[in-house]
């Protein structure tokens, strides 16, 4: 018998997908009325620099079918889902595909909607915190931090009623628990300041321009950018930490700073970074490299799932978390014995976006698990 080809997979799990994301079945609120979340393209003959970071963002690409990573955790959390015959809704197309199974003119799935549209975001009027997730209780209008200044703008522009931009974002990147009441995401639990501050930074460029419609041009320069950097993102990376290395009897201290007001790595259950060491001695030969440092020092920073002895679990089949990730504001010192002859010391704080046992487990491609440096420090030590 012939293996079904990809089209055939393809319509089994677009089968199964009714069966394990029910219509509504993690809806945020519409408003009465509804008409569906209008197309992105459309934000762009007036905010083109607005929808060209969009466009470069991962909020553009958080959908199974932009993200090839995201596709394959869906697809096996639907193997799991089929093979033990429980029925339970996709939690993570909650926030990674907000505005799948909603009217927009044309029929969506979660296979076929848009990530994060940017009538999304915009129409979000308040957050509900429910015990497993978060909600957004959406408006028929148009929302912003801020009422347009400067213009006659084309629509209504209603401003946001949180207190900070930050609490808004909370809604998706606040909490999310599984079935079995462990958390997967945690933001509400590591601790965090006013997002936009780092995730939408003031950049060069204004927000908006009619001058297509003959009407005005926005009078601001700036805008915040909608490119959303973070864990994709390398620079943004390279701030979050600090590395330093000191050399004191025998020992040589690493120590890593979480620069961040959350933990490092932050949020997704699928992040980690390691520390990598070098001794080196006079001939440039390495005398040790990336041993486990003295006891009680974790040198990986991640969470791991488990249940029962079983360690390493998805997110949906875990029971418990154990997390050595490197809390806001936290120096964690790594100690290492320094051996004989060792004339210099070098160290980097490396990044995953997931795991090569993750990824190999999910299917997800290898260059995701591949490793970014975004911190390193070398010092020279005595001769002995």
């Amino acid at each position: 018998m012939k293996k079904p080809g990809l089209a055939s997979r393809g319509m089994f799990f677009a089968f199964l997908l009714l069966l394990i994301f029910p219509a509504g079945a993690l809806a945020h609120k519409l408003p009465a009325g509804f008409k569906g979340f209008k197309d992105s393209a459309s934000c762009a003959p007036c905010h083109k620099t607005i929808y060209d970071e969009w466009s470069r963002s991962m909020h553009s690409m958080s959908g199974r079918k932009s993200d090839p990573a995201h596709n394959a955790v869906f697809l096996a959390f639907s193997q799991f889902m089929a093979k033990s015959g429980k029925k339970a809704p996709y939690f993570c197309g909650s926030c990674h595909a907000p505005a799948a199974g909603r009217p927009a003119g044309v029929k969506e799935t979660y296979s076929s909607a848009p990530d994060i549209p940017c009538s999304f975001c915009h129409s979000v009027e308040s957050v509900s915190e429910g015990k497993a997730l978060n909600t957004y209780s959406l408006s028929t209008g148009i929302t912003s931090a801020g009422a347009v200044s400067g213009a006659s703008a084309p629509h209504a522009v209603r401003k946001w009623s949180f207190a900070l931009p930050s609490e808004m974002c909370l809604g998706c990147h606040g909490k999310m628990k599984n079935g079995k009441g462990t958390v997967i995401c945690s933001m509400d639990l590591e601790g965090h300041s006013d997002c936009v501050n780092c995730h939408m930074p003031k950049t060069p460029g204004a927000p908006w321009s009619y001058a297509a419609k003959k009407t005005a041009i926005a009078s601001e320069d700036t805008h915040f950018s909608h490119l959303f950097p973070g864990g994709h993102d390398t620079d943004m990376l390279k701030k979050a930490v600090s590395l330093s290395l000191v050399a004191r009897s025998g020992k040589l201290l690493v120590n890593i700073k979480n620069r961040t007001p959350h933990f490092f790595p932050s949020t997704s259950p699928m992040r980690a970074a390691f520390v990598k060491v070098e001794l080196i001695g006079k001939d440039g030969k390495i005398l040790m490299t990336s041993p486990a440092p003295l006891p009680g020092r974790k040198v990986l920073f991640m969470r791991v799932f488990t249940a029962g002895d079983k360690k390493g679990v998805p997110p949906w089949m875990a029971e418990k978390a154990v997390d050595s990730r490197i809390k806001a504001g936290e120096t964690r010192t790594l100690t290492y014995d320094i051996p004989n002859g060792a004339v210099r010391a070098r160290a980097g704080v490396y990044y995953r976006l997931f795991t090569p046992p993750a990824a190999a487990n999910f299917g997800i491609p290898a260059k995701d698990a591949a490793p970014v440096k975004v911190a390193e420090k070398a010092i020279t030590l005595d001769s002995r």
